[in-house]
């Protein structure tokens, strides 16, 4: 038992329930410094103790930083690198390490934001996390929390999703590398296009969790409006979920939607996601910003063209080969859900995207084009293949060994 163990539950049996909290918003400030100084300790980061390769994020959940960690995960398995996975879903940070201490790992990679990171590290106990520590983490602002800058040093290096999210950690107290998400071809050649309903169709898809406001909803429902009017041969399908924590708004974004959109708030089995993305002449992503853009990605492999904000994390994967990019106009960040504030994102050129959607419908062939274009890109930029060229080479070999059984 640690003096520091003794201590905490002489606090827990001795001090009142209304004084621990009370005293909680006190506490809880000396909690993470404590984890801090612990991680910033020596942890074996030249990789000698070696181990097997590890994936730690929240493998269970349905957001995107989830689903980075089994993407991640699944593309080492499939390049024949077997990997151990740890779900941190409802870490807490704690004073005292939980759980038998973990064996040293050739890596431990992340897949956490600086504060999902700090309480996995004080579950885990920073100092029996042996190995050298990868932070996958994912921002779409212009620049990232000073906090996670200085949060850095408690990993050996940052991998980001983009250029865009690498250069909002510009100043970071550990080395930034570029890491894309891998997609998997294969998951897409059997998907079935959901049913036609209109002789052009359109989609665009969003999580209210992930705000509203930064995905631009209202966007995409503006420029198919202005492209298409009340005409009943064009349609467009607003695919969101969540939205029943956030009701308002999305009371707001249905009253605002004509009688050729269709909002649809629910979650569906993924198929069913990508089922009605393949069943679409056009994707609508009119964000005003993207650490990556993993739906848009998606829509490639489906054939699916893309009209697009040409600004931030999907300019590393949609170019006009692929997608139509609209231009936008830098504004300041307003965010009713308050997920985000400061700083400013883009307004996308609602009449520019207008123009595009009347273009696309009226020329097949070229959306022909750009699906085969699309499912190409992904091939050459975000495969398993691609993915791996693009880490660290300690890691790359780590993972060799661990294909070879060694």
């Amino acid at each position: 038992m640690s003096l520091l163990g003794d201590l905490r539950r002489s606090w827990r049996g001795l001090a009142p329930e209304a004084l621990r909290r009370a005293a909680q918003p006190v506490l809880s400030p000396l909690l993470e410094a404590h984890v801090r100084r612990q991680a910033r300790k020596p942890h074996g980061a030249d990789g000698a103790a070696g181990g097997p390769l590890r994936v730690v994020g929240y493998l269970s959940g349905s957001h995107g930083i989830a689903a980075s960690a089994r993407l991640a995960a699944r593309a080492f398995e499939a390049l024949g690198a077997p990997v151990e996975q740890v779900d941190m879903a409802g870490a807490a940070l704690t004073w005292e390490a939980r759980g038998p201490a973990p064996s040293p790992a050739s890596a431990w990679i992340f897949h956490l934001n600086p504060p999902e990171l700090l309480a996995a590290l004080g579950q885990l106990g920073p100092t029996r996390v042996i190995g050298p520590r990868f932070g996958y983490w994912a921002w779409e602002l212009p620049q990232a929390p000073a906090s996670w800058l200085r949060d850095a040093a408690m990993v050996d290096e940052v991998w980001a999703p983009s250029r865009y999210v690498a250069q909002a950690l510009a100043g970071a107290r550990a080395p930034v590398r570029v890491v894309p998400h891998p997609l998997f071809l294969e998951d897409y050649d059997s998907v079935r296009p959901a049913p036609r309903q209109a002789e052009f169709q359109a989609v665009s898809l969003f999580d209210f969790n992930s705000s509203a406001a930064r995905k631009n909803p209202q966007g995409a429902l503006g420029a198919f409006a202005k492209a298409f009017g009340d005409d009943a041969s064009a349609r467009l399908v607003i695919k969101t979920q969540n939205g029943a924590r956030f009701p308002q708004d999305l009371d707001a974004l249905r009253a605002a939607a004509p009688a050729n959109v269709e909002i649809i708030d629910g979650v569906w089995p993924y198929e069913a996601v990508k089922s009605l993305i393949a069943g679409s002449d056009v994707l609508i992503s009119l964000h005003r910003a993207e650490g990556f853009g993993l739906t848009p990605a998606e829509a490639l492999a489906l054939r699916t063209p893309v009209v697009a904000t040409g600004w931030s994390g999907v300019t590393d994967f949609l170019d006009e080969a692929v997608a139509v990019m609209i231009g936008s106009s830098p504004t300041p960040v307003e965010d009713p859900q308050g997920i985000y504030a400061g700083q400013s994102w883009a307004e996308p050129d609602l009449e520019q995207a207008a123009t595009a959607l009347r273009a696309l419908r009226a020329d097949p062939e070229r959306r022909a084009k750009m699906g085969a274009a699309g499912r190409a890109r992904v091939a050459e930029r975000l495969s398993p293949q691609a993915w791996f060229t693009t880490l660290p080479d300690a890691v790359k070999a780590a993972a060799m060994r661990a294909a070879q059984g060694r």
